[in-house]
Parts: C-alpha cells; structure tokens; sequence
C-alpha cells in the first residue's frame, strides 16, 4: 500500500482499508476499517467513511459527506456536497439484476445532491435523482426521484412531507426551528393543489383505508358515524347526516321538508344548476333572485319583493329560500331568516363552498332550519371521489334524513315509511375525510392568509379589478378568490395571458341559470337579473388551495395584466 494510503498531513486512511490506483481523497477526509476504495474514485475534503464502506470504480463524492457502516456505493453513484448516508442503506446499480446475465452495459446513474440525507437500511433503485436537502426516512426504498426538501417514506418511498435545510420537518413550507421559509413548488401552479395536500397526510389517509379494508364494512361503516359526529361538533350542531353528494344533500333536505308540486322554493341564478336542479326533479319551481354586487350572494332587498310578487300571482305558494354561499362567504342569514320568518318560510343553506366559513360568530352550515355541503374533491373539505352532508339541530329533521338516504328506511331496510334514494356515503370516504378534517382548521387559516395576500398584492397594482370582499363578522373559506374583470373581452385577454404563462383559471359560473336551456319554460328572459348576467360575463377564479406559496402567488399576480 502506498505510504499517503496510510495517513498523512491531509486525510486519513486506517490500515485496514484498501486504497486502488488513481483515486484521488480530499484534505482532512477520515476514511475507517476495512473499507474499499476502489479506482477512479474521487472523495472530496472534510468527508468520513465509516468502516466496511466500498466505493467505486469511478464513484465520486463531494465535499462534507459522511458515509455510516456497511456502505456500498458502485460505480454510476455520485454525491454532491454534503450528503448523509446512514448505515446500511443501498445503493443500486442496474436496474433488474441476475447473477447469470451481465449487464454492466445497462449501468443507471444516481445522483444525490447537496445535504440530502438517506437513512439507514433505505434502498436507492439506480437511476434515481434525489434532491437537494431531501430527507429519505430509515428502510425506505425509493423508485423514483425525490424532489428538493421532500421527505419520503415507506416501500415504496412516498412523499409525506417537506424538509428544512436544518433538518426539521417543515410546517406549511415554513421551518418551526429556524424559521426559515422555503419556497417551494411541486410542478406547475394549479388551481386545487390536493397532491400537495396528500403529501401532509398520506399516511393516516391509508391507515384509515387499511382499517377499512380489514373490517370490510364499506356500507355505513364506523368511520362514517365517527365523521358525522366530527362535523356536527365542527358546524356546531346537533346532527351532521352525511350522504353521497352535495345535490343529494339538497334533495335529501328538500324532501324532508315536504317539497313538491305547487312549492316556490326562492335562490340565486348566479350558481352551480344542482341549487335549482333539485328544486325542479321534486316538481317544485325555482324563483330566481338577483344577486348582490358587492358579495355576489342572494340579494336581500330583493328577496323580499320577489316573495311579495308570487303571493300576489296566487299560482305558486312560497315554501323555502335557498340562499348559497357563493365562493366560500356566507349570505346575509339575519336578514334572509327575518324575511323567511314573516311568511313561514323554510331556509336550506347552500353551503357547499363555505364549510368552514363563519357568519357573525355562527358556522356556516347551521345558519337556516338546515345546511348542505358538498365533499366533491375541489371544495375546501374535499374527500377523493363525490360526498356530502345535511346540518340541522332538528331532531326530526335528522331521523327523516337518515331515513331518506336509504330508500325511506324504517326499522330496517325492507320496511319503508317514505320514497327515498339511494344516498349513503362510502366508509371508504368517510376515513379519508376524517384526517382531511383533523388539518382543515389550519387550511382554513392558511386560504384566509393567502386571500389577504393576494388583496393586498392585487389593490396595490391591479385597480382596474374588482376584489372580493368580506365584511367585519365574516369569515369566507375562500373556495374560490374571484375576480371581477371590467369586461367580457378584457377577461378573455387575461385568461389568454395568463394560460401562455402556465397559471389556470376558471370562470364561475359564466351563464347565469334563468338562461339555461333547462329552465326555458319558467319563461325568464335576459335583462331580468342583470347584476348577475353582468358578473357571469367579468368574473375569473385564480388559484387558490393552502399550499400556494407567496412566490406562486407573486406569479399569478404578475400575469394579471390591464388590457
């Protein structure tokens, strides 16, 4: 062995290890029992290789690197400055070895960059990229590339979270420790980023869906009664009866209150067609009402006077108002539940896009007789297919719901007291919303931070828009941040600019439904709600979700341009 080989002013190198020809160690590298360097390879300064470690041929390892026992990096590894391998853990060569086939030829590069760390007994399939200050947790084995700051786990190596430079687990991008913010993207910006929210709680997620698939109860299981419960304590009432969708949630309400025939039920044109489509399929009419232009929501003012013209008419009798929360913020419920209480009048909340929002101290979802919310993946609380759930204090309410959604059940399934549908929600469902709600207190936080942000970004720059709004003692869940363009056509050049720039939006809703084809027989013209024909031609949805950064932000803004 070659004097240098075993130790010098510069490095170290035990006596036990065998040093190859032309390798090159760095300046105050410390190089332990037994180990292997084999040729060609290149260590960089400050590194330490523990005992048993084999490197080579032409492996290269930077700067700062530590390397624990027992480990083996071949030939197609390098590791940039800084990295941490902990003991045991594998690296990979080719991809789908055999002892009797050679396949050196069909080599797979890895590369590790600066201050990744990789835990013991983890395994690196060849080919692989992990980046910079990534975390791979101990026996994880990872198939493909990690991204920068991304902590993975488990076999396959998933994604459960991200990693400050320091080392702590980041919290919203943000490091509890050191406080430093890491700016961070997983791909393009999107309007609902659920990966990203995926990432924070995958592994409760299919521990949830193990239990379920263990006790194999998919219809009406456990976890479907534990979410309920969990939600009636999070709108603050006493019943939460979850059901298949958000329209079945309408439907389920709407015939438990007796709605049909000869029944004017009063709500919004400016909203998604389930509001008014479920009103129609019980035979009942829907009474539009024009919005308010400042909250977008049912207008108060005129509400009343649309009441006042169908008792005049005679034809329809005024049974319910169905107020949406359009975008995530409460209607004007003192005012609606005043007016509905002058003529005996059933309040059913839409609150498929506010769950979550506040009015005036009170949840929404509890602000008229009852309240329906929709778990379609896109709301703020989204399970991973179709969902939904009726809110009530009423306990007769609530048996009539139960009742209902498994085909006017009574006392069990083939006795059956009333029509009803088919409108359970999957156990399956229930036990991925059950860690979704354990965070959405801290989503909500964060929707509402990011809505200020973009105010405040927008009103500097952006004046010819108009924001959105919430007045003091309410609180949107900001499903949406829409804006309002000065026209049709300058909303059309936006959307264009900002889709060359990779930034999606979404325009809801852009036909007001008195305009709908399906709804022609009610015999509503254009001109008769103009605030909300006028809105469905301006507004824009930009994204937004919990997970947007203020760079994303700051990107979107940017792109919003005057025509």
């Amino acid at each position: 062995m070659p004097e240098y080989e075993c130790g010098g002013k510069d490095f170290f190198v035990h006596p036990t290890t065998e040093v190859d020809e032309n390798v090159t160690i760095g300046k105050n590298t410390k190089i332990w029992h037994f180990s292997h360097i084999m040729k060609n390879t290149i260590i960089g300064e400050n590194c330490n290789l523990g005992q048993n470690v084999a490197a080579g041929p032409d492996v290269r390892i930077g700067n700062g690197c530590k390397i624990q026992n027992n480990v083996s990096l071949y030939k197609g590894v390098t590791l940039e400055e800084d990295v941490f391998c902990g003991p045991s853990m594998v690296f990979t060569n080719v991809f789908n070895p055999r002892s009797f086939i050679k396949r050196m030829d069909e080599l797979r590069p890895t590369l590790v960059k600066t201050g990744a760390s990789l835990g013991a007994n983890s395994t690196i399939v060849c080919g692989i990229t992990i980046g910079k200050y990534a975390f791979v947790g101990a026996g994880a084995v990872v198939t493909k590339d990690v991204p920068d700051h991304a902590l993975v786990m488990g076999n396959p190596a998933r994604q459960t979270g991200w990693m400050c430079e320091c080392g702590e687990k980041l919290d919203h991008f943000t490091c509890p420790v050191c406080s430093k913010s890491i700016q961070q993207k997983s791909g393009p910006i999107s309007l609902v980023d659920l990966a990203a929210q995926q990432q924070k709680i995958l592994p409760q997620i299919e521990k949830n869906i193990q239990i379920v698939l263990t006790h194999g109860q998919y219809i009406m299981g456990p976890e479907v009664t534990m979410l309920e419960k969990k939600l009636a304590e999070f709108a603050q009432v006493r019943h939460a009866v979850s059901c298949s969708s958000g329209t079945d949630a309408l439907l389920m309400v709407l015939m438990a209150y007796g709605i049909g025939p000869g029944d004017a039920v009063f709500t919004t044109p400016f909203t998604f067609i389930a509001t008014a489509e479920v009103i129609r399929l019980l035979g009942a009419t829907p009474v539009f009402v024009d919005i308010d232009p400042a909250t977008f929501n049912l207008s108060v003012h005129k509400l009343e006077a649309s009441i006042e013209l169908v008792l005049q008419a005679g034809r329809l009798k005024p049974k319910a108002i169905v107020p949406v929360d359009l975008f995530g913020l409460p209607c004007d419920f003192d005012q609606i539940n005043q007016i509905a209480a002058k003529s005996n009048l059933i309040v059913i909340e839409d609150a498929a896009q506010s769950f979550g929002a506040e009015y005036k101290g009170r949840m929404a979802g509890s602000l008229g007789h009852a309240g329906c919310t929709s778990f379609f993946p896109a709301k703020p609380l989204g399970c991973y297919g179709d969902g939904g759930a009726v809110f009530t204090d009423s306990d007769e309410t609530a048996s009539k719901l139960k009742s209902i959604r498994v085909h006017g059940k009574g006392k069990d399934k083939y006795h059956n007291i009333c029509l009803g549908i088919n409108g359970r929600l999957d156990t399956l469902q229930a036990a991925i919303l059950l860690p979704k709600l354990e965070i959405f207190p801290r989503e909500l936080e964060s929707r509402r931070k990011i809505a200020k942000r973009y105010t405040e970004i927008l009103s500097k720059e952006k004046g010819f828009l108009t924001l959105p709004e919430v007045s003091p003692g309410y609180e949107s869940a900001w499903a949406q941040y829409t804006l309002l363009a000065p026209d049709k056509e300058k909303r059309a050049v936006m959307q264009k600019r900002l889709k060359e720039q990779g930034i999606p939006t979404a325009v809801y809703y852009p036909e007001p439904l008195h305009l709908q084809t399906v709804f022609a027989d009610l015999g509503y013209q254009r001109g008769n709600f103009p605030v909300a024909e006028d809105y469905a031609s301006r507004v824009f949805s930009i994204p937004m979700h919990p997970y947007l950064t203020y760079r994303d932000q700051l990107e979107v803004c940017k792109g919003i341009e005057p025509c």
